[in-house]
């Protein structure tokens, strides 16, 4: 293991990959537990190498976001955990109409990182003026936590990538399996205004 950490940290940086770690500063259940390994994915490229890199050294690895659904063994993890704080959150799409009072949007297609919490994306939406999602979650959630656990989520759900067995895929949320890692989401969300 020793070989592969160094291999770690010569490609992400030495201060970044953290030996042992301790998790109660990530996760919301305060455990006495650490991470073997830990390392902090910041944006998509990141997250996508780090994936990539895991599976090609055979680390097997744990990834977390808001860490609110997650319960740590005090013994820790054995294995590289990786924390998603990728935060990217834009308007790809708006469907609408021009009238005499000016254009009216009817709803937008929104594409959120997985590392994106609620409290976040609801903060941007209301910002656009866009419907906040209102299903019963924690509020430190994050979108690629939840979307497995969430139906009401996956219904707004257009298209997902996810990182499956070494590749990227955009797949749609019906295809979505249990062993995908989450990058981002396209949601469909109303208008604040309908």
């Amino acid at each position: 293991m020793k070989e592969k950490i160094k291999i770690l940290e010569s490609v992400l940086g030495e201060v970044r990959i953290k030996i042992d770690e301790p998790l109660k500063y990530h996760v919301e259940n305060k455990t006495s537990g650490k991470a073997l390994i830990f390392y902090v994915a910041t944006n998509l490229k990141e997250l996508k190498q780090v994936l990539s890199l895991s599976s090609e050294l055979k680390i097997p690895f744990f990834l977390i976001g808001g860490g609110t659904k997650m319960i740590i063994p005090d013994k820790g993890l054995e294995g590289f955990v990786i924390k998603n704080r990728t935060g990217s959150i834009k308007i790809s799409g708006v469907k609408g109409k021009v009238s005499p009072k000016g254009i009216g949007v009817d709803e937008a297609m929104i594409e959120v990182e997985s590392g994106v919490s609620f409290q976040r994306l609801n903060e941007f939406l209301k910002e656009q003026n866009l419907r906040q999602l209102d299903f019963p979650f924690n509020l430190n959630s994050t979108m690629g936590g939840s979307l497995q656990f969430m139906p009401s989520l996956q219904a707004v759900t257009q298209k997902v990538k996810v990182f499956s067995e070494g590749e990227v895929f955009d797949i749609d949320i019906l295809d979505l399996k249990e062993s995908d890692f989450i990058l981002s989401v396209i949601l469909k969300v109303k208008s604040g205004d309908s």
